[in-house]
């Protein structure tokens, strides 16, 4: 009889001050991140294995989690240890922590979060504490089906990589990643590759995207699940292949005052492995997403909203304005166009 596998992913998880006050509990200090999770949670539960993109450290407690390195220039990030509980709750249950924040809080603070990421229960891939870990792939069999997955970010953000640990992050490297796949694909029979690449702000993959795109669904990828843009860039579907250059982000504030920053898709992909050992994707659906604002000031709170299981007018559902209701269809309408774009060579 024929094994069945549904497969769900997200872009980036990016948690920024504003959104961690606003998962503080009156009278406590633990934060709850659970509300803001608690519509796509049911969506991403009924998934096998659900991945998304864990762009921010669990580097332990400060009085402030956001902000900018006077040595780069880049923001830098870090989030409360309740993250990762409340992730799992959700349905998580792999987390891809090679991204460009993934050093934000040094060496030490990259390991800590698989440290937090183990006590939640979570699987991880694309950083490591150990050399023996970054030389074992992540593997895991689930209903009888053996999936593979492997990731690697495109920079550190211009935080040095400390000298003799070059081996706790999986950086985008061509024949490398070509390798890994090779070596990896006898031992899956789905092999999921996570690139943190591309550039942000832009709905349109560039020059290097594509070309290495093409590079992993050669080598023997089954899933491209791209991050790192912060915006929706266009899918691609074989029969035996699926591939997003960019999910989007899954939980983030507005960036650098665009809109589309505050939107994601969740991916299911419902994958079927015959008697004989024939694998194929049985099929391939989007599901758009939108981080919701909701108050302001010290009051303001988060939460994802989901487009399906209803379609647009699940909005109503939440309790959405009239002007929520139509921003939220304007994602959704975008969304839906941009993954649909043909990609030019």
């Amino acid at each position: 009889m024929p094994a069945e596998l549904t497969i769900a992913a997200v872009g980036d998880i990016l948690i920024s001050q504003r959104i961690i006050a606003s998962a503080s509990v009156p009278g406590r200090i633990r934060k709850n991140f659970a509300p803001l999770l608690r519509h796509v949670a049911p969506i991403l539960r009924r998934a096998d294995l659900t991945i998304g993109n864990l762009e921010i450290p669990l580097a332990g407690p400060e009085e402030r989690y956001t902000r900018r390195s006077a040595a780069t220039g880049f923001f830098t990030f870090n989030a409360p240890d309740e993250l990762a509980a409340d992730l799992k709750k959700a349905g998580f249950d792999l987390l891809v922590t090679a991204n460009n924040h993934c050093l934000d809080r040094g060496l030490e603070g990259l390991q800590r979060t698989l440290d937090v990421l183990d006590e939640a229960g979570l699987s991880h891939t694309g950083t490591y504490r150990k050399p023996e870990e970054a030389e074992r792939p992540w593997i895991g069999e689930i209903r009888g089906i053996r999936v593979g997955v492997l990731a690697y970010s495109k920079s550190t953000n211009k935080i040095p990589i400390p000298k003799g640990s070059e081996w706790c992050v999986s950086l985008l490297d061509e024949s490398r990643m070509v390798q890994e796949i090779r070596a990896l694909r006898p031992l899956t029979d789905v092999l999921v590759v996570c690139p943190h690449w591309g550039r942000e702000y832009t709905h349109e993959p560039v020059s290097i995207q594509k070309r290495l795109m093409r590079r992993l669904l050669s080598a023997g990828a089954d899933l491209v699940l791209g991050s790192h843009p912060h915006v929706i860039q266009p899918a691609l579907r074989t029969p035996k292949q699926a591939a997003l250059y960019s999910l989007g982000n899954f939980i983030s504030p507005t960036l650098m005052k665009r809109p589309a920053t505050r939107s994601g898709l969740i991916f299911v992909a419902r994958i079927v492995k015959e008697d004989d050992g024939t694998v194929w994707i049985r099929s391939a659906d989007y599901v758009p997403t939108w981080t919701r604002r909701i108050g302001r000031g010290a009051a303001m709170r988060y939460e994802v909203i989901p487009a399906a299981p209803v379609g647009l007018a699940a909005g109503r559902r939440f309790g959405l304005s009239r002007r929520e209701e139509r921003e939220f269809a304007g994602v959704v309408r975008h969304t839906m166009k941009v993954l649909r774009t043909p990609v030019r060579r």
